[in-house]
């Protein structure tokens, strides 16, 4: 790559001002976040200034086979926190800042290389743990458990299923038919309902039928032969 004399004094006045910068800055980012300068108009031996250098290399050492990919293209927009992975597979997440010549060309980049391996390792535990498995929507009721609800009585998870229950009919008591009645009945047996003890009571109190009355709507929708209310 060919620089004319301008650019590579640029070069040279960022890597005398920032170089110096670049050890402080590692410190400040902390122990596992590499700084490294890169003096382009030296390429492929760019490396600069550098501090924390957890990939191994040093001032004199090259570029990544991607950044030369990158440079080579002619690519001069900031690249900020993609992934990248050394050989010996350690996880980080990488920006890359130019800095440009008047003639608008990339001179010099500083690149900041921050080992995740323990947080991606991490996420992915987090990821597993509260993984959700989808329930079955094909069952009769579909099965959903976004609606669950946790009563702390076996008086309040009833009261709690038979409100909900009869607010979808979307019809008040005193103003139910006998069908409105009977899908509330075929809703509550789909839901257990019938599994709590007095359930047929708790059922012809809200309804305001006879316990008769719920138990012939019951073998109605379980198609069992049974009386008229």
């Amino acid at each position: 790559m060919e620089f004319t004399a301008a650019e590579r004094a640029h070069a040279e006045r960022v890597v005398a001002i920032v170089g110096p910068v670049a050890g402080a800055l590692a410190k400040a980012l902390g122990p596992r976040t590499e700084v490294v300068l890169h003096d382009l108009t030296k390429l492929p031996g760019s490396i600069a200034a550098i501090g924390n250098p957890i990939t191994g290399r040093g001032v004199g050492g090259p570029a990544t086979d991607l950044g030369l990919r990158v440079f080579r293209s002619g690519w001069s927009e900031d690249l900020i926190g993609y992934r990248t992975e050394t050989e010996d597979g350690l996880v980080m997440r990488s920006s890359s800042i130019f800095f440009r010549a008047a003639s608008g060309r990339p001179v010099a980049c500083l690149c900041l290389n921050t080992d995740i391996d323990l947080l991606v390792g991490a996420q992915e535990v987090l990821s597993a743990l509260t993984a959700a498995v989808p329930m079955d929507p094909t069952a009769d009721p579909p099965l959903d458990a976004s609606g669950e609800t946790f009563a702390l009585s076996i008086d309040e998870l009833a009261e709690g299923i038979l409100r909900d229950t009869i607010s979808a009919i979307g019809v008040p008591v005193h103003l139910m038919k006998k069908a409105q009645k009977v899908e509330v009945v075929r809703e509550l047996d789909k839901r257990g309902f019938f599994t709590m003890r007095e359930a047929a009571d708790l059922i012809a109190q809200r309804l305001k039928v006879s316990r008769i009355t719920v138990y012939n709507y019951l073998n109605e929708v379980q198609g069992k032969p049974g009386g008229d209310a």
